[in-house]
């Protein structure tokens, strides 16, 4: 059996990424200031954060990993006319399941939403859609916030 360097690559590349963001968000100072401007702007705003501007930033922030996993991504399915929403609708189901605002929720998600995809469209083709949504419906009834999302 042998496993292709370039998938073992990318599996480098996204824990790799996982890793940074994770000591980012859970570790700086600039994780602290990006938590307490989305947790209360108004509190955040009186000791002196300028949140529209880390809002502005992190939007940016997210644009070059949103292109930084294009870039890689594409490299690896290849990419068509259309594929944008279905890619669209996997990252929606990977930030609900895993919990919105865990770092570590959406890598468990990403990599129980690709396993059940995939298992779903080569066990039962016809249903390949149902084999995402099912799950995340039934998870979502037993834990309304994803596996680890914060409780508000």
């Amino acid at each position: 059996m042998t496993f292709p360097w370039f998938r073992l690559g990318l599996i480098v590349i996204a824990l790799l990424v996982w890793a940074g963001l994770w000591l980012l968000v859970n570790r700086t100072r600039t994780g602290a200031v990006i938590r307490a401007a989305v947790d209360d702007q108004e509190m955040a705003r009186a000791i002196g954060i300028r949140v529209p501007l880390i809002f502005m930033v992190m939007f940016a922030f997210g644009a070059v990993l949103a292109a930084f996993a294009g870039v890689w991504g594409g490299a690896f399915t290849g990419l068509a006319p259309g594929e944008e929403f279905q890619i669209l609708i996997l990252a929606l189901v990977v930030v609900v399941v895993g919990g919105l605002g865990s770092v570590n929720g959406a890598l468990l998600a990403a990599a129980l939403v690709g396993l059940v995809d995939e298992f779903g469209r080569a066990l039962f083709p016809e249903l390949a859609f149902f084999t995402i949504f099912a799950p995340v419906a039934l998870l979502l009834a037993f834990r309304p916030r994803g596996l680890f999302g914060k409780v508000a």
